[in-house]
């Protein structure tokens, strides 16, 4: 395994939970045009945003959950997500995320654990998901503070992350690779489907 610096797993652990609360609160009181407004991923609404983030938040979880399985398991999205109230989307992102923070709370941060494309360690998880928050966060156009702009969520990708052909790459092109995002702030994400980033903890799958 290639040491990696960086937020140890508490660290990151203990900002994910304090960003989704931010968050949840900024979320609370949102009329139905504040959910209906586009957010700044294109062709993306606030609502289907943040329906998104609950999503990305659970499979994070199943893939704790389901460590142990010598294969990789099936990522199911919540149950009744795609139909729940808006007005409940707060109410489901905080459980959501209290879920996989205490799950983190009880791995090492060495431990393997399952991602939807990817077999690696508990801490690059939490990284991947503070990485998530931060970046939707911003994304959302509604009332209240977007907080940061995505350079937060590449900072954090940048001392957990290596690109294996280029050790130059800008820290906002891995983050868009990693989120599987084409843009961001008017800029190319990864390079196509040659170009690979090398996990440093990533484990065969």
């Amino acid at each position: 395994m290639t040491a990696i610096k960086g937020p140890s797993l508490g660290d990151l652990r203990t900002t994910l939970a304090r960003q989704v609360e931010t968050l949840v609160n900024r979320l609370q009181g949102w009329s139905p045009g504040d959910w209906e407004q586009p957010s700044a991923n294109p062709g993306w609404s606030n609502a289907a945003t943040v329906r998104h983030l609950i999503d990305a938040l659970n499979s994070y979880a199943i893939g704790i959950e389901q460590r142990e399985e010598p294969t990789r398991p099936l990522f199911e999205a919540p149950t009744g997500l795609d139909d729940a109230p808006q007005a409940r989307l707060p109410r489901l992102l905080s459980d959501m995320s209290d879920r996989l923070v205490e799950l983190l709370g009880k791995m090492e941060p060495a431990d393997r654990v399952w991602h939807i494309n990817h077999r690696f360690s508990a801490r690059t998880l939490a990284s991947v998901a503070l990485c998530e928050v931060v970046l939707h966060r911003w994304d959302l156009t509604g009332p209240g503070d977007r907080g940061p702009e995505p350079r937060a969520a590449r900072l954090v990708l940048q001392g957990v992350f290596a690109s294996q052909d280029d050790s130059s790459a800008s820290p906002i092109a891995l983050l868009l690779h990693v989120a599987g995002r084409v843009r961001m702030e008017d800029r190319p994400g990864w390079r196509g489907d040659d170009w690979k980033w090398d996990i440093p903890d990533e484990a065969p799958s």
